[in-house]
């Protein structure tokens, strides 16, 4: 848990070099002191490649939904309703990873696939409000509990003094699916019709679930006596770790939004190749993340990447060009590389074994809440003030939401939860 100690340093930044050393003291205790730092073992592999199919299926879907439900004569409101309620599945997310604490990892990714894969299939079927916003539900659903299990799962078996490359390489798994799954579904749509892509995306979330049961459980269900007894109490450092990735996603969410149309209101026509330019520098940037950057230190990694997204996000608030579009992009793409992945890792190093499912669902969800409340909070600043103040009301409310993170690390020693 959290101490604290005035004036005295905060190792709570430690790197996770330090992290490994108290690992392997710990483990001089028991019958073996040996840590194994392996990262690209079995199970690894397999949670990055059922995350690669999971969303590779729901990426498919994104893209292609809204255009579906339009050529049906749906408003924009249904449509964004309809498209909204995974988000509200999202909000579940908590519940999915203390379940995962409590019954283990694997049921709750089984669970989460197999809801996917069928409700997916369900799209073809349907045409109607009422059903596509039950199904549209489920789906998302099924992703809050599969992505919950799944990232609990990478932090069990992710080395401390490698856990950030770790969590990159997740992200990764992520990123190529943002990067091909639109193109693949365009082109699928336009060719051969709406069905045969929901049958493809059904049928990949039915290989994740497949690909689930290959991966073995990596944190036993408790006994009955220890579910009663546990319960998860945020440290102070866990809630700001949520203020700030609420701060930062909420100005990503915005650019979602509305990069394009202010693209076009400054006559700058090429909006959409934020998305090309966002999802590529993540892609690379993260593949460069090696085990050096877990022994950069937390804070530093934090503070500068942070720092270079809101440079990145002025720089897109006054573009007036596709140049300063596409260096802004990139500054942006560049800092959240390694924004959200550092602060789910320094959530890691401080969150209990027993924990990190409840720990990671609750960051999941306020990751998702930032995203989907970016477009409702500062869409009305665009209409009062513009685009420009409303990217920038964004970039100062993601610094408001840094500040208790940075003065508690000033203020208080962080010793790691055992």
């Amino acid at each position: 848990m959290i101490s604290s100690k005035p004036g005295t340093p905060a190792p709570g930044w430690r790197t996770p070099k330090n992290n490994a050393e108290m690992e392997r003291k710990a483990g001089m205790s028991g019958t073996d002191t040996r840590v194994d730092e392996r990262l690209f073992k079995r199970d690894f592999v397999m949670i990055c490649l059922v995350n690669m199919l999971a969303f590779f299926s729901i990426y498919l879907v994104i893209p292609i939904l809204p255009v579906f439900l339009e050529e049906r004569g749906y408003s924009n409101s249904l449509v964004g309703a309809i498209m909204s309620m995974a988000t509200v599945a999202a909000l579940l997310r908590p519940l999915f990873g203390r379940f995962a604490d409590l019954r283990g990892r694997k049921a709750t990714l089984l669970g989460g696939t197999l809801v996917m894969g069928i409700s997916t299939f369900l799209y073809a079927a349907f045409s109607t409000a009422l059903p596509l916003f039950l199904i549209r539900f489920l789906n998302g659903l099924g992703l809050a509990a599969f992505h919950t299990a799944a990232y609990a799962v990478i932090g069990d078996l992710a080395p401390a003094a490698r856990r950030l490359q770790a969590i990159a390489f997740f992200y990764i798994s992520v990123d190529v699916t943002i990067a091909a799954a639109p193109i693949a579904a365009k082109a699928m749509e336009d060719s051969l019709g709406y069905s045969p892509v929901y049958a493809l995306a059904g049928g990949l979330a039915v290989l994740a679930f497949i690909a689930s049961l290959l991966v073995r459980e990596t944190h036993e269900a408790r006994e009955p006596e220890a579910r009663e007894k546990r319960r998860l109490r945020l440290t102070p450092l866990q809630r700001n770790i949520y203020l700030a990735t609420m701060g930062f996603t909420l100005t990503f969410g915005t650019l979602q939004t509305f990069i394009v149309l202010s693209s076009e209101s400054k006559g700058v026509v090429q909006g959409e190749l934020f998305f090309t330019v966002f999802a590529v520098t993540l892609i690379v940037f993260r593949l460069g993340v090696g085990r050096r950057a877990d022994r950069w230190g937390r804070r530093n990694l934090i503070l500068s990447s942070a720092a270079i997204t809101l440079v990145g996000l002025g720089t897109l608030s006054f573009s007036s060009t596709l140049f300063q579009l596409l260096l802004g992009s990139f500054l942006y793409a560049l800092g959240f590389a390694y924004l959200p992945t550092t602060l789910s890792a320094l959530l890691l190093d401080h969150t209990d074994a027993a924990d990190r499912g409840a720990a990671l669902g609750i960051f999941m969800a306020v990751f998702d809440l930032g995203i989907g409340l970016g477009g409702i909070a500062l869409g009305p600043l665009a209409d009062l003030w513009g685009y420009t103040p409303m990217y920038l009301s964004g970039g100062a409310i993601a610094i408001a939401c840094l500040v208790p993170f940075l003065a508690r690390a000033v203020t208080t020693r962080e010793s790691k939860p055992g």
